[in-house]
């Protein structure tokens, strides 16, 4: 009879390790998915919702060209083709242009079937847009329109002129995360932007002529020379021939600030 009982007082001891054992099982699972939880809730937020501004500071010619000299030249050239021919025959299927007149300077764009399936269409050959140079690794078509007016067409995505730029005034940051671009006018002077590389296409995220006018109460009409310190400071020249006590080229230092 003590023998069964010793048995019965074994096998509760067992039952009840076994149980404890499982709920500090549990407790860990718990724990762990709580961690895994934080974890999630604390990861950084997307490039593509970060806020972004400037600051801009008006500096002498000795910061300008001391500030150039350690930046060193950091700027690869951007593939153009200028020839007309080459570019039409690249570009079967995606740009229509109309036929070339007896003078063979009739080389405007009709139709555009972007790669993203919108469509662009103009049938007036001679108040349009025509060809100038096409930029196969950005994928983007310059022309000009009226008053020598640049006209830009991004052929990835659909986007014009205010927010694909030229090319030719494309500025990179080391690294190319950032880069000045812009655009003619018609009418002397340019409009300048900043993009920023997200998802891996350029995004306008900072109007710069608009932002500078505020912070300076100086007109960004033309850029002379401009070049990154950094992937977040960018130094420029403001070369019109506007006159400020008697001196005609201003220097800024550009920062971004990402919020």
């Amino acid at each position: 009879m003590r023998k069964k009982i010793l048995t019965l007082i074994l096998f509760a001891i067992f039952l009840q390790s076994c149980f404890k054992k499982k709920e500090e099982k549990t407790i860990t699972q718990t724990t762990s998915e709580i961690k895994v939880s934080d974890t999630i809730q604390k990861k950084e937020p997307s490039v593509k919702d970060v806020q972004y501004n400037i600051e801009v500071e008006k500096i002498d010619s000795i910061q300008f060209y001391s500030a150039e000299t350690k930046a060193g030249n950091r700027q690869e050239k951007i593939t153009k083709i200028e020839n007309f021919d080459e570019a039409r025959k690249l570009l079967k299927g995606v740009v229509e242009f109309s036929e070339k007149d007896e003078y063979g300077e009739n080389q405007a764009v009709k139709k555009i079937r972007f790669r993203n399936g919108k469509i662009f269409q103009n049938e007036n050959d001679f108040d349009g847009e025509f060809f100038v140079a096409y930029f196969p690794g950005e994928d983007i078509l310059l022309c000009e329109g009226g008053h020598t007016t640049d006209v830009s067409f991004n052929l990835k995505n659909g986007l014009q002129t205010e927010d694909t730029g030229n090319p030719d005034m494309i500025v990179n940051s080391p690294g190319k995360a950032f880069r000045l671009n812009g655009h003619f006018g018609g009418q002397e002077c340019s409009f300048y932007f900043i993009q920023r590389k997200i998802n891996n296409e350029y995004v306008k995220i900072i109007q710069l002529d608009k932002e500078f006018e505020k912070q300076t109460k100086t007109w960004l009409c033309i850029i002379g020379k401009s070049f990154w310190a950094d992937g977040k400071t960018l130094y420029l020249t403001e070369g019109s021939n506007y006159t400020e006590s008697g001196v005609k080229k201003r220097y800024f230092k550009i920062m971004i600030i990402e919020k």
